[in-house]
C-alpha cells in the first residue's frame, strides 16, 4: 500500500536526521484512567489559582521562581473578529503534554497516547520546549498560565494529525499561529506511527486507529476537570472543530469527516503477511465520522483511492475542506480535487514548497517565513470562516484569493 509520506526531514539539518532517526518517541505516561477520564500526565508549574492570577497580571508575575514573565501592561485584544489573518495574534503560546487511555472499540487492551496542547498565554519568556527530546520550540513556553479566552464562548479548537514516522509537534509553526489568535491546537501522538515505533510493513490498524485517537484527544480536552487552568478561565468550544493534517494525517482528515472504506476493495490485501487481521476488516466496515469536526485542511497528501476506492469520499457531506499542496511534491492534490466533485473543496498549491514545507521546513525552494505567511493564514481564515461562522470581508477575502497572501500560490475552488 503506498505511504503518503516522506520520513525525510529537512535539508537544513542533516544532523538532525541522524539524531532523530535514532530517537525513540516520547515517553508515556503510565498513571492510565479509563476511557471516561483524562490522565493526569502533565506537569502544571503552578496551581490553579496561581495560573488564573499570574494569567491577567503584569510586571514579573510568575511562579515556581519566576519561571514566566509578562508584559507589564497586558494589551487589549478586543473583538479578535477584527484581528488580520494573514498576521500573528497578540498571544504568545503556552504548551503541556497530556496522556491520554481509551479503549477503541472492539479491541481487548486499551491504547495510551501522548496529547499535545497549544494555548494562548500572556508570558513573554518560560521554560522551553522539546519534541522528541531533541527537537526545541523556543517560542512555546511549558506549562505557562494561560490567557483568557479572547472569544465569546470560550477557546475554540484546531486538531492536528501528524504523517507516518511523526510526532504532534511537527507543524508547531501552525499550532504557534492558532494560539496567536487565540485558539487551542490538540495533537495527539499517534503510537504505532511515531519516529522510532512504526514497523515494517505498518500495520493496517492504523488506517482505522487515527481517527479514533483524534476522537479520544478531542474526548479527553472536552472533559479536563473544572479545576484545570485552561477550563477555570473558560470553555473549551470542541463541539465545533477544525482538523488538519500533514501527509499520512491527510488519511486522518478524510476517515474523521466520514469517508467510507472499500472494504472489498480492502478484502485480497488484508493478510498476515500486510499486517492486516480480520479484525482490522471488520473495523473498515464502521464510519469514524466524529461531529465535532465541522472542516478539515489536508496538507501534502491526497485520498487514498486503494482504501476509499473511487466513491468512498461520497459520504462526506457538509464538510467544506481545504486542501493545500507543493509544487515540489507531487502527492496526486490535483487528482483529489477532480475526483471529489461536488463536494466544496478548495486547493492551494505552493510553488517551490516541498513536502516538509508543512510540517519541519527546510525546503529549497521556498523559505520557512513564508509557512506562516502563507498556510498559517490560509489555514486560519478557513477556520475562522467554517468553525466560528464569520463571513467578513477580511477573512472570506483571503480564501477566495480575492486579497492575495502570495504570488507563488495557485487557488482552486468550487
Amino acid at each position: 500500500m503506498p505511504s503518503h509520506f516522506s520520513g525525510a526531514l529537512p535539508r537544513s539539518s542533516p544532523a538532525l536526521a541522524l539524531v532523530l532517526l535514532a530517537c525513540s518517541p516520547p515517553a508515556v505516561s503510565n498513571d492510565a484512567m479509563n476511557n471516561d477520564a483524562m490522565l493526569a500526565a502533565d506537569v502544571v508549574a503552578m496551581d490553579a489559582g496561581e495560573a488564573m492570577d499570574a494569567a491577567v497580571m503584569g510586571g514579573d508575575a510568575a511562579s515556581d521562581g519566576g519561571r514566566y514573565t509578562f508584559p507589564d501592561v497586558i494589551p487589549s485584544v478586543g473583538d479578535p473578529a477584527t484581528l488580520d489573518p494573514r498576521a500573528k495574534g497578540p498571544f504568545r503560546t503556552g504548551y503541556r503534554l497530556l496522556s491520554v487511555t481509551y479503549t477503541p472499540p472492539g479491541a481487548s487492551a486499551p491504547r495510551t497516547i501522548p496529547v499535545h496542547v497549544w494555548y494562548p498565554t500572556w508570558a513573554l519568556s518560560g521554560p522551553s520546549v522539546t519534541y522528541l527530546r531533541i527537537v526545541m520550540d523556543r517560542e512555546s513556553f511549558r506549562d505557562a498560565p494561560p490567557a483568557p479566552p479572547a472569544h465569546m464562548g470560550g477557546y475554540p479548537v484546531h486538531v492536528f494529525s501528524h504523517g507516518d514516522r511523526g510526532f504532534g509537534g511537527t507543524t508547531a509553526f501552525l499550532s504557534r499561529y492558532f494560539a496567536s489568535h487565540g485558539w487551542i491546537t490538540v495533537a495527539p501522538e499517534h503510537v504505532g506511527n511515531t519516529l522510532g515505533d512504526t514497523p515494517n510493513p505498518r500495520p493496517y490498524a492504523l488506517y482505522h486507529l487515527r481517527s479514533r485517537d483524534v476522537t479520544a484527544a478531542l474526548d479527553a480536552i472536552e472533559r479536563l476537570p473544572m479545576t484545570d487552568p485552561l477550563r477555570q478561565l473558560g470553555a473549551i468550544v470542541t463541539r465545533r472543530a477544525v482538523l488538519s493534517g500533514h501527509s499520512f494525517g491527510t488519511h486522518t482528515v478524510w476517515t474523521t469527516a466520514g469517508a467510507s472504506f472499500d472494504v472489498e476493495r480492502i478484502r485480497p490485501n488484508c493478510t498476515a503477511a500486510n499486517a492486516c487481521t480480520a479484525e482490522d476488516l471488520a473495523a473498515f466496515a464502521i464510519s469514524y465520522r466524529d461531529p465535532r469536526v465541522v472542516a478539515g485542511i489536508p496538507m501534502a497528501g491526497s485520498i487514498n483511492r486503494s482504501l476509499f476506492g473511487p466513491m468512498g469520499h461520497s459520504s462526506v457531506s457538509n464538510f467544506p475542506m481545504l486542501a493545500m499542496s507543493g509544487s515540489a511534491d507531487p502527492v496526486g492534490a490535483d487528482g483529489q480535487f477532480d475526483s471529489t466533485a461536488p463536494m466544496p473543496l478548495s486547493w492551494i498549491d505552493i510553488r517551490g514548497a516541498c513536502h516538509q514545507f508543512f510540517a519541519l521546513g527546510g525546503c529549497a525552494e521556498i523559505p520557512d517565513a513564508d509557512q506562516d505567511r502563507i498556510v498559517s493564514a490560509w489555514a486560519l481564515a478557513f477556520s475562522r470562516r467554517h468553525v466560528l461562522d464569520e463571513r467578513s470581508m477580511l477573512v472570506q477575502s483571503v480564501i477566495d484569493g480575492s486579497m492575495p497572501v502570495s504570488d507563488r500560490v495557485t487557488l482552486r475552488t468550487r
